[in-house]
């Protein structure tokens, strides 16, 4: 079987920021990334509302003739890079989405069979941030949300010590999602439905796509709860507010949704920087699993005269990727909240930077040989692109381009597209082999 990987950006604009977005995922093999709410203007201006972005994204969703199993991610357009290749993030969603499952599985002393036919799973990934935003203190998204299962000291003695940065990452952050499609446009469409159900013009975040995301993440695990507990909800309320309860069979609560408590996904910046280091994994008492030697086959997948000068081995072990020392994973995404200002820093410090050129052309090259985004199948199946480079030659560019949902700009080569940034977004050629990359 086949399937397909989707990589949805939304952004309004293009600038160093949104360049570095896509650059990021070129180089990494992700699909060719669709630019959703490109030049919007009004009820589709994301720059203006973000809940604009949710109307783009449903529409690709309902246009794109993608199959419902199709895996979906969509990062925000201004501050999310990619860190790992895409074969990684596929294998390892499959492998926490069964981590997850299990969980809840044995939560019920049930099967994982028993529970999927119940019709509970895990599948919508979404990113989290260590402080609840918009706050709210009594608002089920703030309180009601499930803490992490990770081990109790993780962020060392001061953990849970009232200071944000030694807390649980166990809040929503509605910047990066990763899952099936089907489950994904339902949800999408239970988000727009729930701002129109909701929506008060005095609220000061009304226009926040992440209020009610999670907010419907906040309903979903209430339920969870009551349901759990023969009908009744476990804890003591006091004066915080409570989700609306289930008015029917028809009232949906249930959505597959689950936040990445450990940064398997994506590693959001705000009250992390002491948790976040960029490390070389080059001895035997620090080491790290990636999938099955992805790097290397990064490695191989440039021309010989475009590989460092060194083993492949030895170039994988010379990298240095961003770790959290907490959680002791390799994020496969990282997401610049709160203070934006460094982002495109990060993009040229990045393991992939000093061979941005060669890996852009690399990847650009593969999705026109039709080849699958890895060599072995994920899930029992093989994965490609969501989409191929138009064969107009006058779209033709060695480094790739966008999609983008403007009539008359569906596609854009990348030079064209980050024209008035190119040495940012793709830096300048290499003339000889790099020695060594830091």
């Amino acid at each position: 079987k086949v399937s397909r990987l989707h990589y949805l950006v939304p952004a309004n604009v293009v600038n160093p920021h949104v360049c570095a977005v896509v650059g990021s995922a070129l180089a990494n093999r992700y699909s060719i990334p669709t630019i959703l709410g490109y030049k919007g203007e009004g009820f589709m201006d994301a720059q203006r509302a973000h809940i604009a972005k949710l109307r783009a994204i449903r529409h690709y969703l309902q246009t794109c003739r993608g199959d419902k199993d199709d895996l979906v991610i969509i990062v925000d357009g201004f501050d999310v890079m990619a860190q790992l290749p895409a074969e990684a993030m596929i294998e390892r969603y499959f492998s926490v989405m069964a981590k997850e499952d299990q969980q809840l599985a044995d939560q019920r002393g049930i099967s994982v069979e028993e529970l999927h036919a119940s019709g509970i799973r895990q599948t919508l990934l979404w990113g989290t941030d260590k402080g609840c935003f918009p706050e709210g203190d009594n608002d089920p998204r703030c309180w009601l949300v499930p803490y992490s299962t990770l081990p109790r000291y993780k962020w060392g003695p001061m953990t849970n010590n009232g200071q944000l940065i030694y807390s649980d990452s166990r809040f929503l952050n509605s910047g990066t999602v990763i899952g099936p499609l089907g489950d994904l446009a339902i949800f999408i469409e239970a988000a727009l439905s729930a701002i129109e159900d909701n929506w008060d013009q005095d609220y000061f975040f009304r226009d926040s796509d992440q209020y009610y995301i999670s907010s419907l993440y906040a309903r979903q695990e209430y339920q969870r709860l009551v349901d759990l507990n023969g009908g009744r909800f476990p804890e003591e309320v006091g004066d915080r507010s409570l989700p609306k309860n289930k008015e029917g069979e028809d009232d949906v609560t249930e959505y597959h949704v689950v936040v990445d408590f450990d940064s398997s996904f994506t590693q959001t910046q705000c009250h992390n920087n002491r948790f976040i280091h960029k490390l070389q994994f080059d001895n035997y008492d620090l080491t790290a699993h990636i999938g099955q030697d992805v790097l290397e086959e990064v490695y191989e997948s440039l021309p010989p005269d475009d590989r460092p000068q060194m083993p492949a081995r030895n170039w994988v072990q010379s990298l240095k990727l961003g770790t959290n020392i907490g959680t002791q994973k390799i994020y496969a995404f990282y997401h610049n909240t709160c203070d934006k200002a460094g982002f495109v820093n990060k993009y040229h410090d990045s393991w992939f930077f000093p061979l941005i050129r060669p890996l852009l052309r690399s990847a650009a090259r593969a999705i026109r040989e039709k080849r699958p985004i890895g060599p072995r199948p994920i899930d029992g199946r093989v994965w490609m692109p969501a989409r191929e480079y138009p064969t107009d030659r006058g779209l033709y560019d060695e480094f790739g381009g966008v999609f983008t949902d403007m009539e008359g700009e569906e596609f854009i080569p990348l030079q064209q597209f980050c024209g008035d940034d190119l040495i940012s977004a793709i830096g300048t050629e290499v003339e000889f082999p790099l020695s060594r990359l830091a």
